[in-house]
């Protein structure tokens, strides 16, 4: 093949259709448009944006567990400032794509995706590392997909996107609204991509949908089960939209794997198992230019013997803890060419559990409470293309350490970041 010929047959392969093909080239009987019997899309979308952070006011290394200064299951106090200040390039979840379908016959669809994060500022691609999947499709029966996907509870929340690049940036709510401020490991997170998932979707159902997800870890013992359950469904009623979903963990041991002391974790304890679960709703509104969000979050960790619900039986190992947290957010369209976003974020302390308690060794939870103020604005050259600025603050109670960016703050420290980059996308 020569080289022209190489190139017409590449970009024949990646050619991006529209929705509809028009019939017999000239608009066939009457003009009708058809579905193409296949299509596969090329996508993706860059934003790269230099950082700079600061970090201050972490909790002095006086403040100890046994003298009741910390919470119980809080990561030991230092005093010392973790997040250095520096001036970092960061690409966040960019990424690019694949995606397409293939009509069966009898109004069934063979449909799939590969999607891989690219970090445009350095080499460290993984192929197809994000959603990714294959599935089959009827309008009247729903979707059902085999793969890698984000859970529905992940999905049906934090629904308005900070302009469009809070995906692995920080100001991403998840590390507050989905997580705790024990420590950081993601275990304990609600805000997941199931491997080895199935997942069934709706079929349109006017203004109701659903999606329902189970996934497994694959590390099963004589004893433990590590999977997820993850359900979530959304109305919407005009300008205004209702959210929700439920989700479980069985054996992901969150709670053991962030406690500041070893000795109270129940991960070492072959008959030990765990179930985390947590519930959501959310609304957000359109009015004019103007669209609103609100959300609530209710969380519980929880961790016991076998059978099942049976008490642990080691001295001072945890058992449970629980919180909330919610969320508020105001997006402004002031013209086609700016825009402007607001959100915070507020986590609870919340209460907790150990095994054995007596009242000289209570469980406290105090200081394990964390808030987040993020602000931004964007400058659209054109629909797909813009610059964004970001402002955030994220302030750990005494015993905390809930994070965002790229480093990790010490017990009780703040963090304050800025940042400025581009977005683009195809």
């Amino acid at each position: 093949m020569n080289k022209k010929a190489l190139i017409l047959a590449i970009g024949a392969a990646f050619a991006i259709p529209s929705a509809y093909a028009q019939k017999g080239g000239g608009g066939g009987k009457g003009g009708m448009e058809v579905e193409p019997d296949s299509i596969v899309v090329l996508y993706g979308k860059v934003y790269p944006e230099i950082v700079r952070q600061r970090g201050k006011d972490a909790t002095p290394a006086s403040c100890t567990i046994a003298s009741g200064c910390l919470a119980t299951f809080a990561q030991p106090a230092t005093g010392n400032t973790n997040v250095i200040t520096r001036n970092e390039m960061e690409s966040s979840n960019s990424r690019f794509g694949v995606r397409g379908y293939e009509k069966l016959g009898g109004g069934w669809r063979a449909t799939w995706q590969l999607e891989t994060q690219f970090l445009v500022d350095q080499n460290t691609t993984t192929f197809a590392a994000r959603d990714s999947w294959v599935g089959l499709n009827h309008n009247r029966f729903g979707t059902v997909k085999l793969g890698r996907f984000d859970t529905p509870f992940k999905e049906y929340g934090d629904d308005i996107s900070f302009l469009g690049v809070s995906s692995g940036n920080f100001v991403s709510t998840s590390s507050l609204l989905r997580l705790f401020g024990i420590g950081q490991a993601g275990a304990a997170r609600f805000h997941e991509r199931g491997v080895n998932a199935i997942q069934y979707e709706s079929p349109d159902l006017g203004p109701f949908e659903f999606k329902v997800q189970y996934n497994t870890a694959e590390t099963d013992t004589a004893l433990r089960h590590r999977h997820f359950w993850s359900v979530g469904g959304s109305y919407e009623w005009g300008n205004l939209k209702l959210l929700a979903g439920h989700e479980i963990h069985w054996d992901a041991f969150g709670l053991s794997a962030n406690v500041g002391t070893a000795s109270m974790s129940n991960s070492g304890i072959a008959s030990a198992r765990s179930k985390d679960k947590a519930s959501e709703i959310a609304v957000t509104y359109k009015l004019g230019i103007h669209d609103f969000e609100a959300d609530y979050e209710w969380h519980e960790w929880r961790e016991f013997g076998q059978p099942s619900n049976t008490a642990l039986t080691a001295l001072g190992k945890v058992v449970s803890y629980k919180n909330n947290s919610w969320l508020l957010n105001w997006q402004a369209r002031w013209s086609p060419k700016f825009r402007t976003q607001i959100h915070y974020v507020h986590a609870t302390a919340g209460e907790c559990s150990r095994t054995f308690m007596i009242s000289a060794a209570p469980c406290i939870t105090d200081g394990l409470d964390g808030k987040m103020v993020s602000v931004g604005a964007a400058y659209y050259f054109s629909r797909r293309t813009y610059l964004f600025f970001l402002w955030q603050q994220l302030k750990n109670g005494k015993s905390a350490v809930f994070a965002s960016g790229s480093q990790s703050p010490s017990t009780g420290e703040d963090i304050t970041q800025v940042a400025v980059g581009i977005h683009t996308a195809f």
